[in-house]
């Protein structure tokens, strides 16, 4: 198969928002800590995002079907930018929580624009099969943690050279500015046709209605839905808490400098992209020549609850760093193939407010879930929020599997 140098383009800078993002991936959590900022203001930072971006999202969706979603992922970047510059200013609350907002609203505008846009490009290709789909996500994924590996090696080579946090967090402002130049150069998609002869009120309503109808009368997308609330709260341990989890496995928390601390969770972030873009690259790219997408799909996340398991029994060694490697590499799967199986059900014209509307949804999901691992980490002990996000992956297998037997018999009724 070959991808459209078109597709390749806004593929490479989608990977390139997220490199750009997670430069700061492998200490952003701990230099909040070193700041002053403790683990339960840590949590309450990621529930004004979390709550800030459920009260954007659907409107940026609505936005961009109505004036183009490559507008929104331009504008995502500017508050990217605007926001990484803020940090700076940690641990001083007063500016961390507008922060965490303007953070929300670039995520917000990029959430599921980028891939109403990589979908809306395919469309017009002329590709033939649902499968191009599962390949252009696969490659996607591929690229992201290329990207993710080589930023978050450059985040660490930043603050060890310039020995100081606040550097990395300028260039990665400068970076998303970089960004805005790229995907202006990338062709866009036709404007979703929505009621045009209503009131844009009107229009809007509408608009968003029928793709909450169709969400929530199909059976495929209600299990979208859960599947990304647990997705979504699965992944708030594991994205925001995992450098002290990771630094208190290794037994290296209160028994290290400053600098070994950075290299080692330096190390783990570079490790784990690595062998997630080999993974990628070569192994789910075999598989998916071999075996049915949600297949594959079901014996990642298996794999991912078995690996997460022993994460949290193995401890005082080096084996969590490989374990928590392996974890993202299964993990990486089910992220995307799920929203690349989802692409076959929902039509081109609501498709960026039908995925809003999830990822609105599955935020619930995720402020309920940090509330509780605010609560648990503060009077349990970090492993607790962990074995949250094991309950949480053992709760998608069961709904892969009926989204498995969904599929079939919507075969079986189209063959008849």
């Amino acid at each position: 198969m070959t991808i459209d140098y078109e597709v390749k383009k806004l593929l490479y800078g989608c990977a390139a928002m997220s490199g750009v993002r997670l430069i700061t991936g492998s200490f952003h959590a701990f230099f909040f800590l070193s700041m002053g900022v403790s683990i339960t203001q840590l949590a309450l930072l990621q529930i004004v995002f979390s709550v800030a971006i459920c009260i954007f999202e659907i409107p940026c969706g609505i936005l961009g079907d109505k004036i183009g979603v490559k507008q929104n992922v331009i504008l995502s970047c500017f508050f990217f930018s605007l926001f990484f510059f803020l940090c700076i200013y940690a641990p001083n609350l007063s500016v961390l929580i507008p922060a965490e907002i303007i953070y929300a609203l670039g995520f917000a505008l990029c959430s599921g624009a980028d891939s109403t846009w990589i979908k809306g490009l395919i469309d017009g290709g002329g590709y033939k099969g649902s499968l191009i789909y599962h390949q252009v996500n696969a490659y996607k994924r591929e690229l992201t943690a290329f990207m993710n590996m080589v930023a978050g090696a450059l985040g660490v080579l930043i603050v060890l050279c310039m020995d100081n946090y606040q550097s990395a967090y300028y260039f990665c402002s400068f970076g998303f500015l970089v960004l805005v130049f790229l995907f202006s150069r990338v062709t866009g998609i036709a404007i979703a046709s929505v009621s045009g002869s209503k009131p844009i009120d009107s229009g809007s309503l509408l608009h968003a209605t029928e793709a909450f109808a169709y969400l929530v009368t199909s059976k495929i997308g209600l299990y979208y839905i859960l599947i990304c609330g647990f997705i979504v709260a699965a992944l708030q341990p594991i994205f925001h808490f995992w450098q002290p989890f990771i630094l208190g496995q290794t037994g290296v928390l209160d028994n290290a400098t400053g600098k070994t601390k950075i290299l080692i969770l330096g190390l783990c972030f570079v490790s784990y992209s690595l062998v997630k873009y080999l993974f990628n690259r070569f192994v789910i790219k075999y598989l998916m020549q071999k075996y049915a997408p949600m297949v594959i799909t079901l014996c990642s996340l298996v794999l991912s609850a078995v690996v997460m398991l022993a994460l949290l029994l193995v401890a005082n060694s080096w084996a969590p760093i490989i374990l928590f490697t392996v974890f993202h590499s299964f993990f990486s799967v089910p992220v995307t193939q799920f929203e690349a199986e989802f692409f076959k059900h929902i039509q081109q014209k609501n498709a960026n407010t039908v995925l809003s509307i999830v990822s609105f949804l599955a935020r619930i999901f995720g402020i309920l879930a940090l509330v509780l691992i605010g609560w648990l980490a503060n009077n349990v002990c970090i492993e607790a929020a962990f074995c949250f996000a094991l309950l949480c992956i053992c709760l998608i297998i069961p709904l892969n599997l009926a989204w498995l037997y969904t599929d079939k018999k919507l075969i079986k009724n189209e063959e008849v």
